[in-house]
């Protein structure tokens, strides 16, 4: 058996892009030390402050959930409210809304369930049936925006947390790069810059792998949903999730290396795209460049494709029951 590199206790992870051997004691204190100096770089909170911590169930966002309180701990004067957003997925939803009532009772934080029904007026599992054309996860993520960005306004917070780790974040570095997406790298968190009516989103574990926050959640003996959105396999974010999986294993340290990439030039890229002109949506008083946010007009397709449904469906009853009808009487006349 291997010893961790710092120690002579067994070591539990091979960090291979640093290239040392890690006991569960050093690896945890490695993974806190990241991401407490990422937490540093978003700047210093004011006492009375509140962060908005958007989680989900699943093992990342509970981890930031335990870090953030640990950081930020009671008698800091930072409050810390959760919000996990209720898309409407049968079968798995239900699961993560349970694990994050009992962690965030279990430290002692509020929390706030908000869902698509209400923002949208239709569950993601109906939009999927509505609109059979387009990706579930391009409603989800418009949609789970909008509902996390309306939710921190609405407990006053000042920072908006999500729990993406660096697989997501290189991915999506990668992604835009390949879509010539440039405004859209422009845009992405953690912003420094206050944009009226959107909430500053930081990024607590962006500089750490996906594989590590879930041995993390294990050696800290943590209950997470396992189960993963049974519309995950549908995204394209998760092709270049997996190629950036295979060049990892072939070239250790490359995810760091994208997203350290991303940090080089991203003033440069910033400054070639500034933020544009919000107006508020007409709808709903959301931040948007259009007359219509992107998550209600979005809302209001779906809400047309369900009226023509029924009405395709009213039709073909109507004409059912005059043909019934029809037949009936020519019965009684022979």
């Amino acid at each position: 058996m291997v010893n961790c590199s710092q120690c002579k206790q067994p070591a539990v992870i091979f960090v291979r892009y640093s290239g040392r051997h890690l006991c569960a004691k050093h690896f945890c204190a490695f993974l806190e030390q990241r991401v407490a100096k990422e937490v540093r770089s978003m700047g210093r909170l004011r006492r009375g402050s509140k962060v908005a911590i958007a989680i989900s169930g699943g093992k990342d966002s509970t981890v930031m959930l335990r870090l953030l309180r640990r950081f930020f701990h009671p008698r800091s004067g930072i409050e810390l409210e959760a919000v996990i957003v209720d898309e409407g997925i049968r079968g798995y939803r239900a699961g993560g809304i349970a694990v994050a009532r009992r962690e965030c009772k279990r430290l002692g934080v509020p929390l706030t369930i908000v869902s698509f029904k209400e923002l949208a007026g239709c569950t993601l599992d109906g939009a999927a049936r509505r609109m059979p054309g387009t990706v579930p996860c391009t409603l989800c993520g418009v949609w789970r925006r909008q509902a996390l960005n309306r939710a921190a306004k609405g407990m006053g917070a000042s920072k908006l947390a999500l729990g993406h780790n660096l697989n997501d974040m290189a991915g999506s570095v990668l992604m835009n790069v390949c879509m010539a997406d440039i405004e859209r790298l422009a845009r992405m968190a953690p912003h420094e810059k206050v944009q009226p009516g959107l909430v500053p989103r930081i990024l607590p574990l962006r500089w750490i792998p996906e594989e590590e926050v879930k041995l993390y959640s294990y050696l800290k003996g943590l209950s997470v949903l396992e189960a993963e959105c049974p519309y995950a396999t549908l995204a394209e974010r998760g092709r270049f999730v997996r190629f950036l999986a295979e060049m990892e294993d072939a070239r250790p340290g490359t995810r760091h290396s994208i997203l350290g990439f991303w940090e080089g030039i991203r003033a440069c890229v910033q400054a070639s795209h500034p933020p544009s002109s919000l107006k508020g949506c007409a709808r709903c008083g959301e931040p948007t460049m259009t007359r219509l946010c992107q998550g209600c007009a979005l809302a209001e397709k779906a809400k047309s494709r369900s009226a023509k449904k029924n009405d395709a469906i009213r039709t073909a009853k109507a004409r059912k029951g005059r043909m019934k009808k029809g037949g009936k009487g020519r019965g009684k006349g022979l």
